[in-house]
């Protein structure tokens, strides 16, 4: 199989296009997404201008007064009345909306203005605004009185945006809906600790925070769509070798092979050597070229870099077994018709699903797992896990999906390619 692997890599070397497909494309397009959103991926909102305008039509003050009423009426005991008052101020959502918004990672990118409801709407039709918050009338006292008493409907911040939208905006919409989710999780968790005792110390719950959860540096947009590009171009190496044996077969080199005693097993384990090959010297190439033009991974260690390799070595294999899964098919059918609706099709579905264009935390829970079991899929979470945590236990289990992926294609090309006998018939 050492000489097939040979003659592989020098049909592959006098390709100039393919290896314009699979060493120059990536690396355009991992600048041009890497620029595009650089700094983001990695937590760096400077880059980013939102201007947005805050109309307030509450009254923070009378609405909590309004609230304080309310609770004297009731007729609470006086132990617990001056904390439901401390309660009612510190929890007041219209200031906690306040210093989320005058936070300095939330300023970075999103400047706010006060402006008036006619105002702020003519404004957003001029385009001088991404988004207007409307802060409604009542907002203050309706948001206590559910949070605390579980009395009404509660209230509602209200953002409005041009209807052509913008990606602006809906990074701001994000923004607020997760301290709205957050205020909400937590005045749950406040609500059920409470009704176990009405006379237990009121802690006020902690609306956001940063947890650190791993010593190294967030992961910046250069490494995420280097990978992303990588493990997305790394399978059209199988489309390429099933392609190159739909030559060899029309050019009867394929039977010339055979008329020399080889075994046909041999030549389909040629194919998924010399693609395992190829593609763990394509991702060594992308990540090479990657770090030294764009420093994504500049300055890493070699523990690091024996992860990747460990990585990229079981991914090849992945894609060893497709190319010997389209090889066989390409024999037996004598077509590389589906050689081409994988390279034109299946690898971009596969892209789309694995994450390499956008984060797989963002799309839907069954396409999430569609993509943990792809190999690109399987091996960009590796990756990304390793970066993160460097750490051989966390990459168990893509690894250990990669090598089920591997066994069921190696197994169904053997079972479609067609032995010495067919190829003659």
């Amino acid at each position: 199989m050492i000489n097939f692997l040979k003659k592989d890599i020098l049909v592959i070397l006098r390709e100039r296009t393919e290896l314009f497909l699979l060493l120059l494309m990536p690396l355009l397009l991992i600048g041009i997404l890497g620029f595009a959103l650089k700094g983001i991926l990695g937590g760096d909102t400077s880059t980013l201008n939102i201007n947005v305008a805050i109309v307030h039509e509450d009254n923070e003050e009378q609405g909590i007064g309004q609230f304080v009423e309310d609770l004297n009426e009731t007729g609470i005991t006086e132990e617990v009345a001056p904390e439901l008052h401390h309660v009612a101020k510190e929890l007041s959502p219209f200031s906690l909306l306040t210093a989320v918004i005058e936070d300095d990672s939330f300023g970075e990118m999103v400047n706010t203005v006060k402006m008036d409801a006619t105002t702020a709407e003519q404004a957003l039709k001029d385009e001088e605004l991404v988004a207007i918050l409307t802060i409604p009338a009542g907002f203050t006292y309706h948001s206590l009185q559910k949070m605390l008493l579980q009395q009404g409907k509660g209230s509602e911040l209200l953002i409005t945006m041009n209807d052509t939208g913008s990606y602006l905006g809906t990074i701001f919409e994000s923004s607020i809906e997760r301290f709205v989710n957050e205020l909400n999780f937590e005045t749950a968790i406040y609500t059920v600790s409470k009704q176990e005792g009405i006379g237990d110390k009121v802690e006020q719950p902690q609306i956001g925070g940063i947890e650190a959860i791993s010593t190294r540096e967030p992961v910046s947009s250069f490494q995420y769509y280097t990978i992303g590009m990588a493990v997305m171009f790394v399978l059209y190496v199988g489309s390429t070798m099933a392609s190159k044996a739909h030559v060899e077969k029309k050019e009867h080199a394929f039977n010339r092979i055979l008329l020399s005693g080889t075994p046909p097993f041999a030549y389909l384990g040629g194919k998924a050597l010399s693609a395992s090959v190829i593609a763990f010297f394509q991702l060594t190439v992308l990540f090479g070229l990657s770090s030294l033009i764009f420093q994504a991974f500049a300055g890493e260690t070699i523990q690091f870099w024996l992860g990747m390799a460990l990585i990229s070595a079981v991914v090849s294999c992945c894609v060893g077994g497709f190319a010997a899964l389209l090889t066989a098919c390409v024999i037996r059918f004598n077509s590389d018709s589906i050689a081409k609706v994988f390279a034109g099709g299946i690898v971009v579905i596969f892209s789309f699903a694995g994450g390499s264009f956008f984060p797989m935390s963002d799309m839907p829970e069954m396409i999430r797992m569609f993509g943990n079991w792809t190999p690109n899929g399987a091996a960009f979470l590796a990756y990304l896990q390793w970066m993160q945590e460097m750490d051989y236990n966390v990459i168990q289990a893509p690894i250990s999906r990669m090598f089920v992926i591997i066994t069921i294609l190696l197994l169904a090309s053997v079972v479609i390619f067609p032995n010495r006998r067919s190829v003659w018939s």
